[in-house]
């Protein structure tokens, strides 16, 4: 039986048309919100007279706003970046409102958001270079941080003017080195704003305004995980390994740690009840959720919930990812969590409460079924077949076998398929995983 070859140069695939927008309500009572044509980034919620407001962004540099509290579509696609939406947030400008601050290849613009779908409305542009990154310094009044190629800035947006800014390291043509890759506002104590900085090569820093200007604080640390952080209070949370760390900015101590059995890839801070948990973002296999973790009870998680699909329904876009999540407090008094994805789509959660809360949650696909101790199905927790165990590794790298296998477990749409040999890490059955198309194995990041 001749295999497909996985060298073979595949054809470039056009991105689909974007669809009208609008949300659908799924059965769990989660929404689809759903206008992009391309994969969705980046949100930030912007408080307005009548409510806050959603904004999504994507890599063709458009943004469309929702009601954060129903997910109804409000505006757009508005075009705000030639290339891609690189960063959103909101900052208030004192008397002048909330404007919503655009980050991408062409700089930083800040749109009001109840004039921007408007054909004659202009926003005003505040950096003229691309910008990789920005983020709001929390106090009064807010400030704007912003990187480039070149430079980290604290901007005062109101009147433009720099406030403070250091260079970025030097990078080797055709690498990106040591740069800022993310910027996060926090407020090291409670009189304090600042903002931490990540970058590429894993240094995690703080900086802070002092008596003699900003400085960098004593708090220094390499975030050994490859996802986002995210601060809530004087608290970094930080993605490390299979599991959640949490730092204590005033005294620089390791204060809560998760051991979840799962990479988190995004965090971010939601608001429950009296407290605040970590909404986290997961991919497993080629499965995808968000579940809520309460650094105070570090064994408690939600449900998985908000599980994305694949990008556009092709691979070649990429497999199932979330980018973005954002807690949402709604005008009842309830919490949402609206998360952005490689599909296209902006999920909106059911509406959720300390009782979601519960001890030995586990997101991702169903454990590896077992048959006879030889070999065994690896099942999605949907049910779907997307690879076979092999106690002998020999065995899982026998193409007769596997192809005898696949018939006789009426498995024959996975013949042709291409495949590859992972070894398990997982537990302490050894073997192999052999799992077909891009489907990861058990276990993998």
């Amino acid at each position: 039986m001749k295999l497909p070859n996985p060298f073979r140069r595949r054809r470039p695939t056009a991105p689909p048309k974007r669809p009208d927008p609008g949300s659908t309500a799924r059965p769990n009572g989660e929404y689809e919100l759903r206008g992009h044509s391309s994969i969705v980034m980046h949100l930030a919620t912007v408080p307005t007279a009548d409510g806050e407001l959603l904004a999504s962004g994507d890599t063709q540099g458009a943004v469309l706003l929702w009601d954060a509290a129903t997910g109804e579509h409000v505006a757009g696609p508005v075009t705000v970046d030639s290339a891609n939406v690189r960063g959103l947030a909101a900052v208030d400008l004192g008397t002048d409102g909330w404007a919503l601050v655009c980050a991408g290849a062409d700089g930083v613009t800040l749109w009001d958001p109840r004039d921007m779908s408007s054909p004659e409305y202009t926003p005003r542009r505040l950096v003229d270079t691309g910008a990789s990154a920005v983020a709001v310094v929390p106090g009064e009044p807010q400030l704007l941080v912003v990187a480039d190629g070149k430079a980290v800035r604290v901007i005062d947006p109101a009147g433009g003017q720099e406030v403070f800014g250091f260079r970025q390291p030097p990078h080797p043509k055709g690498h990106i080195g040591d740069q800022v890759r993310r910027l996060v506002g926090v407020r090291p104590d409670d009189d304090t704003g600042g903002f931490a900085a990540a970058r590429y090569g894993g240094g995690l820093e703080v900086w802070a305004p002092g008596r003699r200007g900003w400085h960098q604080g004593r708090f220094s640390l390499m975030a050994r995980g490859p996802g986002d952080f995210t601060a809530y209070g004087s608290h970094l949370a930080i993605p490390a390994g299979r599991g959640i760390d949490v730092w204590d900015l005033r005294t620089g101590e390791h204060t809560a740690r998760g051991e979840l059995d799962t990479p988190y890839e995004v965090l971010a801070p939601v608001p429950l009840g009296g407290r605040t948990v970590i909404a986290a973002a997961f991919r497993v296999y080629d499965e995808c959720g968000v579940q809520l973790w309460d650094p105070h009870h570090p064994t408690a998680l939600t449900p998985p919930f908000n599980r994305h699909g694949q990008a556009f329904g092709d691979a070649s876009f990429g497999s199932a990812t979330i980018n973005d999540v954002i807690g949402i407090t709604c005008p009842d008094g309830t919490t949402r969590v609206a998360s952005a994805g490689n599909d296209g789509c902006v999920l909106l959660s059911a509406s959720l409460t300390e009782d979601d809360l519960v001890p030995g949650q586990r997101p991702g696909p169903a454990p590896v079924e077992h048959d006879n101790g030889n070999y065994a199905r690896v099942r999605t927790r949907d049910g779907e077949i997307v690879g076979l165990w092999f106690a002998d590794t020999a065995r899982a790298r026998d193409r007769g076998l596997i192809e005898a296998l696949l018939f006789r477990e009426d498995l024959g749409h996975l013949l042709g398929t291409e495949h590859r040999v992972v070894p398990n890490t997982v537990d302490d059955k050894g073997g192999a995983f052999v799992m077909f198309g891009h489907h990861r194995a058990p276990g993998a990041p």
